[in-house]
């Protein structure tokens, strides 16, 4: 295996975090994926590269299926020749329900915004931690959003998910967890699946819908293997940390 540390990644089968794990694996170590189903190619780029790579498959809406992932990624840990390095990136996440307020009215929808966007990073922050006492390196990257820290209309449930994982990265950072650094970073708004969804939104239930039509139209989305590339820069740079609640976009060059 080539030298490097231990990456988990979430949300990985498209847009950001298929480009966060499709460069880890060219970059070496040992990267795990957790994802609903298999990376396309990931395989091979990683033994191409040669890199190791688990790929953990699970519904984060489940709570069974999630608990069974969480004693694999525990074991998966354990094992590791890489370990000694370990790394945890937070990229899973939805926007909808994208409603305004007195329209949300699907619990199960808001239920599975929080399932995924928060509850399914805290309890696997909690496996991840007990999993790496000793380890002399680690580091947490929460993917958040602008929307965590300036509100949008008919983005409620997001907002609140978002800003939840803000909250709860500062948490960790004032517990002062041994050789442990975290921060949730907005990552700008990038040309994904996510984007296409919102644009794709009636603007009745979502006001603002023409402001991301013009930046797409125009260009002005930025690419998920260029922020891909900005964030892991970031992850491994000695000031990571340093601002618990941070942005990629002041990295630009």
């Amino acid at each position: 295996m080539k030298q490097g540390p231990l990456t988990i990644v979430t949300g990985a089968t498209r847009g950001l975090g298929q480009s966060l794990v499709e460069q880890l694996c060219a970059q070496g170590g040992h990267i795990v994926s957790i994802s609903r189903r298999p990376v396309d190619g990931l395989a091979q780029k990683a033994q191409k590269a040669g890199s190791e790579l688990t790929e953990i498959l699970v519904d984060l809406v489940d709570a069974a299926a999630l608990q069974e992932a969480a004693q694999q990624l525990t074991k998966t840990i354990a094992g590791s020749p890489a370990r000694a390095q370990c790394r945890l990136i937070h990229n899973a996440g939805v926007v909808a329900p994208i409603e305004p307020a007195n329209a949300l009215t699907d619990l199960s929808v808001i239920r599975t915004a929080f399932d995924i966007n928060i509850a399914a990073p805290i309890y696997l922050t909690a496996h991840f931690l007990a999993a790496t006492e000793g380890c002399g390196d680690r580091r947490i990257m929460m993917v958040s959003s602008g929307a965590a820290r300036n509100p949008v209309g008919s983005w409620g449930v997001y907002c609140a998910t978002k800003a939840a994982m803000d909250q709860f990265a500062k948490v960790i950072e004032a517990e002062g967890h041994a050789n442990t650094r975290i921060s949730s970073v907005a990552p700008g708004i990038i040309d994904t699946g996510m984007q296409a969804e919102i644009r794709q939104t009636p603007s009745e239930k979502f006001p603002s819908v023409g402001r991301f039509a013009d930046m797409h139209s125009k260009g002005a989305l930025t690419n998920a293997a260029d922020t891909a590339k900005m964030m892991l820069a970031l992850l491994e740079n000695e000031s990571f940390g340093q601002k618990c609640l941070d942005d990629i976009r002041d990295y630009a060059k």
